[in-house]
């Protein structure tokens, strides 16, 4: 028996157990980018609106989130949809892959997978059937990418070298993903080291881009930028893309060594054992909750302050640019302090994207502790029901709270060094502050459902992706203001390149506060483990 014995088997019974789940991100992701190429090409008709728009790509915050720029003296269709979407399509694909992978790794040593193991199935055939299924939902998707360019009329070749990269890039997501697996013993720290590595690689990406017009060696360190550097429709190349074949090969193969020096169901770094005797801090509810997140808390807030700083330091390039370019203001729509404004408030929206993200992750932690039956035995004592998933939820509260007020500093701190002015750490923090809700409410609604029904907390995440595109995308595509206004994002306004609204940041916050009040009795009267 080798190492990959049984791996067939265990594709077509993750292609089974999945289908529903992988169908939807591959219509989604493939038909969000087919019905992108339509309407791009209405929407830009002529030369001009097209160079107006090819100006704000070559912007400061056109880079960061669009790539180094190339196709734009002549802005046509093709470099127009590799400018625009790219960097949106590979964060999704990001995040599809990583939770992909974990699921069907480490998410799987709980139990069964030492049970399959113990019959005819070799050590590595789990992680290859998770990278094998996963490239095949990747290539599926960057297939009919492909198809919807070629549909189009745009080049053959170009359109396959997109659609190509697109995909490695997120084989190459899943295959960090996979390592990260080897070295964590829980899924939930697996998935985060992976996020958590996926970031800093994009930093890479844009630290790398702004620094060098076209993309400098930084650039060239992150899978977020190779596709990019095939030059699709502009003056096309095919090498960039042989470095995500090396990537994926070389992280396979230490995710291969580090599988084997690991026993199933452990980790690569071993959790350390805890004292015999519980601290006066972990003598109660709150505490116990706080302790079991302290580490996921710390590593949030420090890539968050980390992520806040590095792109607010980059709050002179935007003079820079405008120095070099004076044209490129008036196009924009603005004076230096405006583009600065809009920069450092289109970075807040990451941050508060950040900050949900893991609010639902704290809230969801107590369905982990339910189903895992700890909670059960912890009810058993003198702890009451509410008294419990309400030290749950305020944990969830405070680790939101601390990370949106992370992102907030770095921010400030990254600005305050570049131009020299203190004033911009308070500045930053209270644009933070004014968004607060945003994070809060994912969270809310997520603690709403656990109370309820807690077979529905997926639709936490639908409506968060929901909010993310329209947040990203709904300008560009000129989605309708109903559409906009059922993002969470697009409620309150952005500070600083906004004023800040008393009356519906209240409203906001009291339905925050309502929505845990509500879950708290929900959570009390349902049975545990139950939907």
């Amino acid at each position: 028996m080798s190492a990959f014995t049984g791996t067939g088997t265990l594709i077509r019974f993750a292609l089974l157990r999945d289908r529903l789940r992988m169908s939807i991100w591959v219509v989604a992701l493939a038909g969000l980018t087919a019905a992108s190429v339509p309407a791009l090409d209405e929407i830009f008709s002529d030369h001009a609106e097209r160079q107006a728009r090819a100006a704000l790509m070559d912007s400061p915050t056109g880079i960061v989130f669009g790539g180094p720029g190339y196709g734009l003296a002549d802005y046509t269709l093709g470099p127009m949809l590799v400018n625009e979407l790219t960097m949106s399509l590979l964060i999704a694909l990001a995040v599809m892959s990583v939770l992909h992978m974990v699921r069907h790794t480490r998410a799987e040593e709980s139990g069964r997978a030492e049970l399959l193991r113990a019959g005819v199935l070799g050590a590595s055939a789990q992680t290859a059937a998770a990278l094998i299924t996963l490239a095949l939902a990747n290539l599926l998707i960057g297939g009919l990418i492909t198809a919807a360019m070629v549909a189009f009329e745009l080049p053959v070749a170009d359109s396959i070298a997109y659609g190509l990269g697109s995909a490695l890039a997120g084989i190459s997501f899943g295959a960090i993903a996979a390592v990260c697996a080897q070295v964590s013993e829980h899924g939930r720290s697996a998935s985060g080291l992976a996020f958590l590595v996926i970031g800093v690689l994009f930093l890479f990406r844009a630290v790398g881009d702004m620094a060098e017009k076209g993309g400098s060696a930084l650039s060239w360190l992150s899978p977020f930028a190779w596709v990019q550097q095939t030059r699709p429709f502009d003056e096309l190349r095919w090498e960039p893309l042989a470095l995500y074949g090396a990537f994926v090969l070389v992280l396979f193969v230490v995710t291969y060594a580090l599988a084997r020096r690991r026993d199933v169901g452990a980790g690569l770094i071993a959790v350390r054992p805890g004292p015999p005797g519980a601290g006066r801090l972990l003598r109660g509810v709150f505490t116990l909750h706080l302790n079991q997140q302290r580490g996921a808390i710390v590593a949030w807030a420090a890539a968050v302050l980390a992520f806040g700083y590095a792109f607010g330091s980059l709050v002179t390039e935007v003079e820079g640019m405008l120095d070099s370019a004076p044209d490129l203001a008036a196009v924009l729509g603005g004076d230096t302090d405006d583009l600065v404004d809009g920069f450092l408030g289109m970075i807040t929206v990451y941050v508060i994207m950040a900050a949900a993200a893991y609010g639902v992750l704290s809230v969801s932690r107590a369905r982990v502790e339910e189903n895992a039956g700890r909670a059960e035995l912890l009810l058993s004592t003198a702890v009451g029901r509410m008294h419990w998933f309400g030290a749950a939820l305020v944990v969830a509260l405070v680790s939101t709270v601390l990370i949106t007020l992370a992102g907030g500093l770095g921010l400030g701190l990254g600005a305050a060094v570049a131009l020299e002015d203190a004033e911009w750490t308070w500045r930053m923090v209270e644009s933070m502050l004014a968004q607060l809700p945003a994070a809060l409410v994912f969270g809310a609604l997520a603690a709403l459902l656990l109370g309820a029904a807690p077979r529905l907390l997926p639709l936490v995440w639908l409506w968060f992706g929901y909010s993310l595109v329209t947040t990203m995308m709904g300008g560009l595509f000129e989605f309708p203001e109903e559409a906009m206004n059922l993002s969470a994002f697009e409620i309150l306004a952005r500070p600083p390149m906004e004023g800040f609204e008393t009356a519906p940041y209240l409203l906001y916050l009291s339905t925050v506060l309502v929505a845990g009040v509500v879950s708290l009795a929900g959570f009390r009267e349902r049975d545990l483990a139950t939907a």
